[in-house]
């Protein structure tokens, strides 16, 4: 790409620039680094003069990860961006999402100022109001909800995009002893895969995007990685300048790559096998991958034998593993008593036989793994045996067949990904997304393990930093994933790997040591979908759909009062009508964001100025072994740190009810001052003060972690202080590909409900198992295609829609088909098409490619902020014309664990149809969303507190 020249922020130039390379000219940064190093003389300079310009250090949110980024300021405004060349990953990359931030931050949408609603909900009339009167009032209706109605009555929510606050949404409602708090994404979104590794082998998950997947990226030579398997992850376009830059050296360097996609992705253009499965039907094709792999015996024997639970005999009644003093009650256990010893059919002996945790070379017994066989006339099999009988059905043929695949084309891939020495998959979003959100996380994370792709060099399941050190002591698993230092919020919880007394005795420590533990405890029982949905413990969030039937009919309690803490929620819940509709039964609702959305029009009574990211001092996530400065550059208006709003109402609520609130006391309620915020960040990065860190940046960012003691290998097999091998945080020591504490999750709510144990509910499934789509186009003759979703490069989730540069590039909503479905519909490439489900219906253009099944269409979601523009005759909020989450379904089924409803794999009809009215596709039509000369001469405010 050519070297780009300074910026000229003007709606003439703009316009006047509305080719592709035109509009992406406009902006002073260059995409470097894409490929592997040119030579010097052939490399970009950087993009224009920088003479008199002021360079600070920062790093890009555009979206759910960070690039490392140098802003470039003029007379107090930001006219520049570019990557920092230092940052290991991104390697100065910035792509589109981070360079819209001169759009974005400087927009004339900007809310820079606290606004009260002054006409009706939907009418989009506001009033300026100090921020005084703003927390009082707040704080006002709260606590007078809190008085009439109980605690319960409030709730909170973020997450959408453009967000900074996580834990904060989490305790917030914990204060006023509520326990409703939900967010869009969580269990559609890594919850599901984060949660599942967890309780799967106490160690990383394999999200790329979620930057849990960094060893693939390492430079070092010692990196072996020979191929990655991309399963329902796109890093070009998810997060582009780092993993999508990342995963494009890795191909050039000879890196094979399978994308599992059933969209034709950047990433499935450059792969070596592409398998487009029918969406929702990824379990399906996993068990097929088991198959051939067992058939085949391509497994590693010798991993899989001492390092997982598969030889471990099953209880037919209770589907547990068998502990050896339940076969064998004379049998002395050598292994401490956190190590429980199981039960195996032993080659050696052909018998069945106890199985201790032991070093491979010091066991007792050669367990088999698959067995079906009699003892004391009862049948058991072992955990091996009942996955190989799940995945039996899954023949190559039956797979293409059942997942709209080429049989030759799976067995290429098996062949790929089985046959290398260092492997790995990249597990991603959109299994999250569908009732199969626990099972997909299971049968990844499973075959990795299989294959011995466990903890060494160049392999997508390796541990690093802290949590990957060389153990000392047998690993343990907190409940809530963060050895347990939010105990005082998610109740005390049992740890996956202490014995029952160590349990105990820790419960009754925190107990004495802690008396809101009763309450925390209540809160954990008390929330909404969780007798049901178990795994939504591990972010303590409750479950949507049942927080809006709370609202629609009070029962078992009615949420009243709504702190939401970011995006728009009509563009990213599911089924967004339905949530339309009991708007009028919520009281109360308070938003923040940096600009008005479809949300805050329909629904806030009060919003809060918060930051954009150029603005947001903060210590943001690492690349490898550094970590880097978020930096306030500049700061517009009274807008403020994202925690402040929560924080000053909270302190205001505490005020009116005495000084004490009748909730929980939780140690992460946000900082309430920006010098809370710094004095934070400056002690993360090892700084005296925030003054001298940005005083001298160089010095202290990155903050790095010497790759000695950041980057460990083959950490189960280090002995600790029993003598025996580490092994992994689970209940067994071992990788539990028979994931049995999710039947003790069921069951009891283990380990997240103890020691007060919740309602039981169905089993949940402790191995991969398939899941035919609740409405699927092998049977749904009304709506013959079936939809899924993901990004495009342009966006982060519900963000950036009112970015002039990428609307301009990307217009509006598009949906992908077949040009052999659209023919038979009379749909040309671009017409407007409508497209139906059973909850309502939407429009957007028709993007014709081979890259869909014919019977699948792919559509990224959206909304349109230009509906509700000062020039329209006849306004809307922007969320019914193109929003594809007007059609999502959020009803049951649910996935079992997490109660994931189904963004993706759902069913729909197309017709051509007329472009909405108030939607725009012209460059010219944008030009109200580019910056204006009053917000680049806005003040540049000092702290609002």
């Amino acid at each position: 790409m050519e070297n780009m020249a300074e910026t000229t922020l003007t709606r003439r130039s703009f316009v006047k620039a509305s080719a592709l390379v035109g509009a992406t000219a406009a902006f002073g940064a260059s995409m470097a680094g894409c490929m592997q190093e040119a030579p010097q003389e052939q490399a970009p300079s950087g993009g224009g003069a920088d003479e008199g310009l002021v360079r600070m250090k920062t790093s890009c949110h555009g979206c759910i990860q960070m690039c490392p980024a140098i802003a470039y300021l003029k007379d107090g405004v930001v006219v520049k961006l570019e990557g920092d060349p230092d940052a290991p990953v991104s390697r100065g990359s910035l792509c589109i999402k981070g360079l819209n931030q001169l759009h974005t931050m400087y927009s004339p949408r900007r809310v820079l100022h606290p606004l009260r609603r002054a006409g009706e909900r939907g009418e989009n009339k506001w009033e300026v109001i100090s921020w005084d009167e703003a927390v009082e009032e707040a704080a006002t209706h709260i606590c007078d909800a809190i008085d009439k109605y109980g605690p319960y009555s409030f709730f909170a929510s973020v997450g959408g995009g453009g967000a900074y606050s996580f834990m904060e949404a989490m305790t917030l409602p914990m204060a006023f002893g509520s326990p409703t708090v939900f967010e869009p994404g969580c269990a559609q979104c890594y919850l599901p895969r984060w949660s599942m590794s967890k309780l799967f082998y106490g160690g990383n998950d394999q999200s790329i995007a979620d930057n849990a997947v960094q060893e693939i990226f390492r430079p070092d030579p010692d990196n072996k990685a020979e191929v990655v398997v991309l399963w329902g992850a796109q890093p070009s376009v998810s997060q582009t300048a780092e993993s999508g830059r990342g995963m494009a050296e890795l191909r050039a360097k000879g890196v094979k790559t399978i994308v599992v996609d059933p969209n034709f992705s950047p990433d499935a253009v450059k792969a070596d096998v592409w398998l487009p499965v029918r969406p929702a039907t990824d379990t399906g094709l996993l068990l097929c991958w088991f198959r051939y792999i067992f058939e085949n015996k391509l497994y590693d024997e010798q991993f899989t034998k001492y390092w997982t639970n598969l030889p471990f005999l099953i209880d037919p009644e209770t589907k547990l593993p068998v502990k050896a003093q339940e076969l064998f009650p004379d049998f002395q256990q050598t292994t401490p008593e956190n190590t429980p010893a199981y039960v195996c059919y032993d080659l050696k002996t052909n018998a069945v036989a106890p199985f201790e945790f032991s070093a491979p070379a010091d066991a007792a017994v050669d367990p088999e793994i698959f067995w079906t066989g009699d003892f004391e006339g009862k049948t058991y099999k072992t955990a091996g045996q009942i996955y190989k009988e799940e995945a039996d059905p899954w023949t190559l043929e039956h797979t293409a067949e059942n997942c709209w695949l080429d049989a030759g084309k799976i067995e290429k891939a098996i062949k790929i990904y089985a046959e290398a020495s260092v492997a790995g998959i990249a597990n991603g979003v959109a299994s999250d997304m569908t009732e199969s959100a626990s099972q997909v996380p299971l049968g990844c994370m499973g075959l990795d393990s299989i294959m011995g792709y466990v903890n060494k060099p160049g392999c997508t399941m390796t541990q690093y930093g802290a949590a990957g050190a060389p153990p000392t002591k047998r690993p343990v698993t907190y409940n809530n994933g963060f050895d347990g230092m939010f105990s005082d919020m998610y109740g005390i919880g049992a740890v996956i790997g202490m014995s029952d007394a160590e349990n105990e005795a820790r419960a009754k420590k925190l107990g004495e040591e802690n008396p809101q533990q009763k309450l925390a405890n209540q809160l954990l029982v008390d929330r909404l979908g969780m007798k049901d949905h178990k795994g939504l413990y591990a972010w303590c969030h409750s479950h949507i759909p049942t927080v809006r039937e709370a609202i629609a009919t009070g029962e078992p309690y009615k949420p009243r009062v709504w702190f939401d803490m970011s995006g728009n929620k009509l563009a990213m819940l599911g089924n967004a009508k339905s949530w339309y509709d009991v708007f009028p039964e919520v009281d109360y609702i308070i938003g923040q964001y940096p600009m008005l959305t479809s949300f805050h029009i329909e629904a806030a009574d009060l919003v809060f100025p918060v930051r954009e990211w150029l603005e947001e001092p903060m210590v943001n996530m690492t690349q490898l072994n550094t970590q880097w400065l978020q930096n306030e550059c500049v700061h517009i208006g009274e807008t403020v740190s994202h925690s402040i709003p929560a924080a000053q109402v909270v302190a205001k609520c505490a005020e009116k009810m005495g000084g004490e609130l009748p909730g929980l006391k939780p140690g992460y309620l946000g900082s309430a001052t920006e010098e809370e915020v710094k004095a934070s960040v400056a002690e993360t990065l090892h700084a005296p003060s925030w003054d001298e860190l940005v005083k001298d940046a160089d010095k202290y960012v990155p903050y790095v972690t010497p790759a000695s003691e950041y980057f460990h290998y083959d950490q189960h097999e280090t002995v600790v202080d029993d003598g025996l091998p580490a092994g992994f945080g689970t209940e067994s020591r071992k990788i539990e590909v028979y994931c049995q504490i999710l039947l003790k999750l069921a069951r009891t709510g283990y380990p997240f409900c103890y020691p007060e144990p919740q309602e039981p509910c169905e089993d949940y499934s402790p191995i991969c198992s398939y899941i035919e789509p609740a409405e699927s186009p092998l049977s749904d003759e009304e709506y013959p295609f079936v939809l899924t979703s993901g990004r495009v490069p342009y966006f982060h989730h519900g963000t950036m829609r009112h970015a002039a540069l990428s609307r301009e590039l990307f217009p509006t909503a598009e949906i992908r088909i077949n040009p052999a479905s659209a023919k038979e519909l009379g749909i040309e490439h671009m017409d407007w098409v409508k497209v139906t489900s059973r909850r309502g219906e939407v429009h957007a253009r028709a993007y014709l490619t081979e890259g869909v099944h014919p019977k699948t269409v792919w559509m990224e979601r959206f909304w349109n902020p230009e509906c509700y523009d000062e020039s329209q005759t006849n306004p809307t909020a922007g969320w019914r014309e193109c929003n594809v989450n007007v059609l999502t379904k959020n009803d049951a089924p649910f996935n079992e664990v997490y109660g994931s409803y189904t963004n993706r794999g759902f069913t729909v009809k197309i017709e051509k149809s007329q472009k909405p009215a108030n939607v725009w596709v012209e460059p010219e039509e944008f030009a109200p969303f580019l910056p204006t000369e009053e917000m680049l001469s806005e003040a540049q405010t000092k702290d609002v507190f």
